[in-house]
């Protein structure tokens, strides 16, 4: 999925215009747009620092990271997030892999008094880390790797080598422009990797 770039407008505002919710919810997507719109054209995409992962017997720790997606969103994760590391989503063969992966998201926060009852007060920008096969978490598109976890033996590592690195914009107007790496593919146990979205697009 590629966001479509569409003709920038704005309001028109004037003394006694009356204004509705719309009018000012479509103000607030064409500015995030623009912005999403020049960070994946001029800056790039992948993770920008943090997000390192370490794993135990029990759980996995992801620290508090900054990165961009590939619609130029900014995933901005402000302390670790901590995950129970289910032995059953790995398996017990000596190899088996599945990622930990992060993605945009946003949810409701706080209520107030709306026309027809309680409605959120604002939506706070808050991504998804999560295992990539987890049935009990819905993992958005555009996911990034964070770190692949691998069974060795008896131990679980995480691998930073799956890592979403991030990918400068390329160089406008040079004959030999760098062309953008795809992303390393998701391990996801099953074959369901299209849990995640396809990373390249």
């Amino acid at each position: 999925m590629v966001e479509p770039i569409t003709e920038p407008s704005r309001i028109n505002y004037f003394f006694g215009r009356l204004l509705t919710p719309e009018d000012f919810q479509q103000e607030q997507q064409a500015i995030r747009a623009r912005h999403w719109l020049h960070n994946r054209l001029l800056h790039g995409f992948g993770i920008v620092t943090g997000f390192d992962v370490t794993v135990d017997a029990e759980s996995i720790e992801v620290s508090a990271g900054v990165a961009i997606d590939a619609l130029g969103r900014e995933v901005i994760l402000v302390e670790p997030r901590c995950l129970r590391l289910d032995p059953d989503l790995l398996g017990a063969d000596n190899g088996a892999s599945v990622d930990v992966v992060v993605a945009w998201a946003e949810e409701p926060d706080g209520e107030v008094p709306g026309p027809d009852g309680p409605v959120p007060a604002r939506f706070v920008e808050r991504p998804v880390v999560a295992v990539a096969c987890d049935p009990t978490t819905v993992v958005p598109e555009h996911a990034m790797p964070l770190a692949r976890l691998v069974r060795r033996g008896d131990e679980v590592v995480a691998d930073r080598s799956a890592r979403q690195p991030f990918v400068p914009a390329s160089t406008h107007g040079t004959r030999d422009r760098p062309k953008r790496p795809a992303p390393t593919p998701l391990a996801v146990p099953g074959g369901i990797s299209d849990l995640v979205g396809d990373q390249s697009r």
